[in-house]
This record gives C-alpha cells, sequence and structure tokens, in this order.
C-alpha cells in the first residue's frame, strides 16, 4: 500500500471501461489521492456491447468509483491534442483542488493500416493525440509544478510499439518512440525543480483500444475467464510474450502507482517494459 492522502492526481485518457486510465485513476484513489479524470467526448453509441450491458457512463462511472474510496473526484471533458482545452482543463483541476502533484498522460488512440495505404489525416490524428497532446498536458502541469515549487511526478503512457516497431501502426509507432524522447528530456530539464518524469511501456494489455469487446464476447460465447479468452483472440501475440499471457489494466497500474510514489524517489527519465518479458533489450 502507498501513501497519496493529501495529493491529487490528474490521469488523461479515462473514460472507457477497460482502459489503464480508469484503472489506474480509481488505484490513486485507493491509496488515498484526490484525482481529476478527463477524455474527450464519448458518444453513447461509441460504447463497447460489455460497457452497455454494465450500464456504463464514461467519466461520471469512473469519478463515482473514485468518490466510493472516500477522496474527491472530478472529471473534465477535453479534447488534449488542442492546446487550450489543455490549459482550461489544468486551470479548472487548480481551481477546484489548488494544486496537481500527478500527472498520468495516458490518453491515446491507434490506426490500424497498412503503411502504403495509410492516410494523411489518420497519422495526424495519431501524432496530435499520442505525441501532442502529451506534450501539451505535461508542460502545462509542468509550468505549476514549477511555480508552486513542491515537486511532483509524471508518468507518460508509451508502448511496446514505442521500443519496438509494430506492423500496420505507424503512426502510433512514431508517437510511442516520440514520447520516449520527450520523457528523457524533461527529466533532465524538470530535475532541479524535483519532479520526476517517467515512461511506462506496455506490452499486450487486455484494453477497449485492442479488441475487448470482442474477447469479451468470446468469454460470454464458451463460459471461460477474459484472460482464457484473451490468450486465445491474441494468439500468436500471447505465444511471443514469455509469460504466455496478456497483462492486465491493474498490473500497469501498479507499475504507474509506484512510479510516482516515494518509494521510486531516485527514478526520473526511465522507460519501464511492462510486458511479460516480450522485450528485454531495453
Amino acid at each position: 500500500m502507498y501513501d497519496f492522502k493529501g495529493k491529487v492526481a490528474l490521469v488523461t485518457g479515462t473514460a472507457r471501461k477497460r482502459g489503464i486510465g480508469h484503472t489506474t485513476a480509481v488505484r490513486f484513489a485507493m491509496e488515498g489521492a484526490d484525482v481529476v479524470v478527463n477524455d474527450c467526448y464519448q458518444s453513447p453509441e461509441r460504447l463497447s456491447e460489455e460497457e452497455k450491458a454494465a450500464g456504463w457512463k464514461g467519466l461520471d462511472s469512473v469519478v463515482e468509483e473514485i468518490e466510493a474510496q472516500g477522496v474527491r473526484g472530478l472529471a473534465i471533458t477535453a479534447d488534449i491534442s488542442d492546446s487550450k482545452s489543455v490549459q482550461n482543463m489544468v486551470s479548472e483541476a487548480i481551481a477546484e483542488f489548488g494544486k496537481i502533484d500527478i500527472l498520468i498522460a495516458n490518453a491515446g488512440t491507434i490506426q490500424w493500416c497498412p503503411f502504403l495505404d495509410f492516410k494523411e489525416e489518420d497519422w495526424h490524428r495519431d501524432i496530435s493525440v499520442n505525441l501532442d497532446g502529451t506534450f501539451y498536458c505535461c508542460q502545462a502541469v509542468a509550468k505549476h509544478m514549477v511555480e508552486r515549487g513542491d515537486g511532483g511526478a509524471m508518468v507518460i503512457l508509451s508502448s511496446l510499439g514505442g521500443k519496438t516497431s509494430l506492423e500496420k501502426a505507424a503512426a502510433y509507432s512514431a508517437s510511442k518512440f516520440g514520447v520516449i524522447g520527450l520523457t528523457q528530456v524533461m527529466a533532465i530539464e524538470l530535475a532541479p525543480y524535483n519532479i520526476r518524469v517517467n515512461a511506462v511501456c506496455p506490452g499486450r494489455i487486455v484494453t477497449n483500444m485492442v479488441f475487448a469487446d470482442e474477447i469479451w464476447k468470446l468469454s460470454q460465447e464458451r463460459g471461460i475467464d477474459m484472460t482464457e479468452a484473451a490468450k486465445i483472440y491474441y494468439g500468436d501475440l500471447t505465444q511471443a510474450t514469455p509469460m504466455k499471457r496478456p497483462g492486465s489494466t491493474e498490473e500497469i497500474a501498479s507499475a504507474i502507482i509506484f512510479l510516482c510514489s516515494d518509494e521510486s524517489s531516485f527514478i526520473t527519465g526511465q522507460s519501464i517494459n511492462v510486458n511479460g518479458g516480450r522485450l528485454t533489450a531495453h
């Protein structure tokens, strides 16, 4: 258990039920932090069948789970690919809670397409959310942390695809390689202000971004749990992982929590693999 009482965390990209952002936000609340959650507007039509069956309400559901832990939660709808929206989000969070101690830059998107067929608009969508949006959020929060003079911690979500390229994910891989470089630069420049910046690089995790709804349907059809269904659905990708299974959002959240805690007080500028051993080179 960690102690984040009195801390305020801002977590972006939290609206999906099976998302790293959702799990991480609730974990911070369980550890005592007040939590600001963010996502862009999610149309009810975009909800997965599992989310609809569960009565999922996006950010509102996340805030309910946060406040059930006895801490405060705040939902802010904002498109992080727009710098003005990010500034407004950060200002609103500070106005409500007085500060931001922790930033988890989690929001992201992916377009799957062969490189030769990749459309310009799809390229720009991945770059604008995954790289530009991360930059906007980190810079806005870092300026606040420097002004406060009380340090802070940031964790950026990169990916296995930020260290070794993924087929049919040109823009995604480029953006995730980019945020690792951004992490390293920020860690160096912000260290004098006692602001630590690290990245987490998940392998294959069961999330809404990577076919969780299809896996949920398979689990319902065969009467098996999600982990077993994911092993079947991901197939060769599971076999390429030494631990022979996909990871969970809880396992990624645990790494994030550690990197924001006092237990990691001398760790900054690192890109930590959480991938079941699939990549061990760096």
